[in-house]
């Protein structure tokens, strides 16, 4: 196997690189909180967990939302476990808005403003499909594909267990060559690369004193252990639907490998609390400093709003007064 010893001009290109310009830091996610704990960093590969049913992929979303709002993040996403296709576009919509598009709420967005939002959302947004159950070597091919003819900045995979696998090889030394690949990948072609995995059963049977269930661990994933040790981020989403916070989503971060750049895990007892307000269609995060909670894209959506108004064409008929 070809090897390379890195030279001392190398070595000097980069450490002066770094000296004279900084390190690559992460990015803000725009919640103050959240940034002390984990912050954007293209390169790497973050796996998160979480039990099902409890909003992961709409907390996953979202923070991938904001780095779109804030840096036009583009990503490519495989989400089969929340097709169709066109459900993941309204929701993201709803999301980028601050409104609904259900005709059944008397308060949703006006049909002009749902379709630029749809526009954004799926010019940063492109998902891909398969009409048969796809390796995760089909998925980044078709990623591959994707980058080579456009820019993309993230990849999304949700979840790992439903992709087809080499029966071949044992679960261990499979699931350990794919996560060397992906590493690859991403590297490759400088991505943020989100991996999300199921907890296992036996977590969510685990109680607390009160009758909750904790949050899982960075162990509590098949092949944890393994998956803990191979990737650079991992966060646990967890939430208490049968609890008094049941609209609180906790944002575990159990694993930072690059602390300095990125930021610090949380502590067990302290995890990073972002609020679902059902209006919205999005969360708040709680500014810790002025202790309330605060709609970080309030003043996108405003701005967004005001932009397309003038798209905005006035009602010609009421529904008293229809042309038949």
């Amino acid at each position: 196997m070809d090897y390379k010893v890195n030279s001392k001009e190398e070595i000097y290109q980069y450490v002066n690189h770094v000296y004279k310009n900084g390190y690559n830091k992460g990015l803000s996610t725009g919640m103050q909180w959240l940034d002390k704990h984990y912050t954007y960093r293209k390169g790497e590969l973050d796996v998160i967990t979480g039990f099902a049913n409890i909003g992961k992929t709409t907390a996953i979303f979202y923070i991938m939302m904001l780095a779109s709002v804030k840096y036009k993040w583009k990503w490519l996403c495989y989400c089969p476990e929340n097709e169709p296709v066109g459900e993941m576009i309204i929701d993201l919509a709803e999301m980028f808005i601050g409104m609904t598009a259900d005709k059944s709420k008397s308060e949703r967005m006006d049909r002009q403003i749902f379709d630029a939002a749809c526009d954004w959302v799926m010019e940063h947004f492109k998902i891909v499909s398969f009409p048969n159950t796809p390796t995760i070597y089909d998925v980044m091919d078709s990623f591959q594909t994707q980058i080579d003819e456009g820019n993309f900045d993230g990849c999304y995979v949700d979840p790992m267990n439903d992709l087809a696998i080499n029966r071949s090889m044992s679960k261990y030394d499979y699931y350990y060559q794919v996560l060397s690949d992906i590493r690859r990948f991403k590297q490759r072609n400088f991505v943020k690369f989100i991996l999300v995995t199921h907890a296992v059963t036996k977590a969510a049977r685990e109680k607390n004193d009160d009758g909750t269930v904790p949050a899982p661990s960075h162990y509590d994933v098949e092949m944890g252990g393994m998956f803990a040790n191979r990737t650079d981020n991992f966060l646990v989403i967890h939430r208490n639907p049968n609890s008094e916070n049941w609209s609180e989503t906790q944002i575990h971060v159990r694993k930072i490998k690059f602390q300095k750049l990125v930021g610090i895990p949380t502590q067990d007892d302290e995890p990073v609390i972002l609020k679902f307000e059902p209006r919205l269609c999005r969360f708040k995060s709680l500014n810790k400093q002025r202790m309330v909670w605060e709609d970080v894209l309030e003043q996108n959506t405003m701005d967004f709003i005001e932009a397309n108004k003038a798209k905005i064409q006035p009602e010609i008929f009421s529904e008293n007064n229809l042309p038949f």
